[in-house]
């Protein structure tokens, strides 16, 4: 048990480093940071943080820890012609405190796991039409390659 709890603390440590990593890059990419506006991604606390879009659409990802997964909150908020608030919530379930797993029964390696935490950012195309996409991770790496 105590192995478990110290495996999930470190996935947690790697995947919120990761999560940062991946969006600074993404800030520096000319054709991505045109594509999102900029992102900004903070610390909520040792156990969330947080990754926005203050361009519209605006869109807010809110990742936090809990006992036996990961929570996932997105927030999309919409102002053409009247403001339309979305919001979604998902988790991953830790797996053995080294790979997560969505509700379809899809697993994860870390990077993966990034990757899906962030696909709302990758598809910003329609601010209309946005909706949670249920694509795998191997469509978002060609995205960033």
């Amino acid at each position: 048990m105590l192995n478990d709890q110290s495996q999930t603390a470190a996935l947690w440590e790697e995947l919120k480093e990761l999560s940062k990593s991946v969006v600074e890059e993404m800030n520096r990419d000319a054709e991505l940071s045109r594509r999102t506006g900029g992102l900004e991604s903070r610390l909520e606390d040792g156990d969330a943080f947080v990754v926005s879009k203050l361009s519209a659409p605006q869109l807010f990802l809110s990742v936090r820890l809990r006992t036996e997964a990961i929570e996932i909150h997105t927030r999309v908020c919409v102002s053409k012609p009247d403001l339309m608030e979305s919001e979604f919530r998902e988790q991953l379930t830790i797996q053995n405190g080294i790979s997560l797993q969505n509700a379809a029964g899809e697993v994860f390696t870390l990077e993966e796991a990034v990757f899906y935490i962030l696909r709302p950012f990758l598809h910003l195309g329609a601010a209309d039409r946005w909706r949670p996409l249920s694509l795998n991770f191997h469509r978002h790496e060609r995205v960033l390659e």
